[in-house]
């Protein structure tokens, strides 16, 4: 078993990570070169992305930025190579608006008139599940049918990806608790992610601070979220199965997954 974040650094991306290595309840290993998580790609140099489709085999990619995002970085570094599977997790949205899809929508719904942040953060995340069920269901469905590696991103890789990677391991039966820990690994990243991002104040200055806490994965928000889907949704299988989810989705699912330690 596993916990540790498996790291992939190449030029051009600052969070991405192999899901490989984590275990499921009944002794299964999560194949290492399948699945890989990530921020934007569009950075990616000609040598990290060659990289990518030869010793991953990459041939799918499980785009989950908003019509906004495509818009505003029509950037794409593999050429035809590479199936982009564009699967937003808000409401579609018009590349031309001034505000993104999810402003205003941290509180909408929060139990509990809670307003710290991890679940205002969470609540956020519950969102996805909500909203896009067909997005979700359908990333899972192209990791299983994918020949090659696939990698799961939007812009930071930590909070879409961060959920969508938290749906998938759960799915074929890793525990909550490695669920949870390759959550938090991305709060390593944050102050890099940020930096990419264009939002880094001086480093060291309180307004950098603040902007790393607003940005932070603590392992508490995986937590809430996997509790509020258990509490209000009816845990992930329920709700997989209530969304078209079926025996030959997760069959192929865990094909193309798992292995035996």
């Amino acid at each position: 078993m596993t916990t540790e974040p498996n790291w992939v650094d190449l030029d051009g991306v600052v969070n991405m990570r192999d899901l490989g290595g984590r275990t499921t309840v009944d002794g299964r290993t999560v194949r290492s070169r399948v699945v890989l998580r990530s921020d934007n790609l569009a950075d990616l140099t000609p040598t990290s992305a060659a990289y990518l489709l030869n010793h991953y085999r990459l041939s799918d990619v499980v785009d989950l930025r908003t019509n906004g995002e495509h818009a505003r970085d029509g950037v794409w570094p593999f050429n035809g190579e590479v199936r982009l599977h564009k699967m937003s997790l808000y409401l579609d949205d018009d590349p031309e608006a001034a505000l993104p899809p999810w402003f205003g929508q941290l509180v909408d719904g929060l139990p509990d008139g809670r307003r710290d942040h991890a679940a205002m953060t969470a609540n956020h995340y519950l969102g996805y599940f909500v909203d896009r069920p067909d997005s979700l269901i359908g990333a899972l469905r192209t990791i299983a049918g994918a020949p090659g590696a696939a990698i799961i991103n939007c812009a930071a890789g930590k909070d879409r990806t961060g959920t969508t990677s938290a749906l998938l391991l759960s799915a074929v039966g890793v525990p909550a608790d490695q669920v949870i820990a390759d959550y938090a690994a991305s709060n390593q990243r944050v102050p890099a992610i940020l930096q990419r991002l264009g939002e880094a104040a001086t480093i060291g200055s309180p307004e950098h601070a603040e902007l790393v806490a607003a940005q932070s994965t603590p392992p508490e928000i995986m937590e809430i979220l996997l509790d509020r889907v258990d509490q209000e949704l009816g845990g992930v299988e329920s709700w997989l199965d209530r969304n078209g989810w079926d025996a030959d989705d997760q069959s192929a699912l865990e094909s193309r997954l798992l292995e035996r330690a």
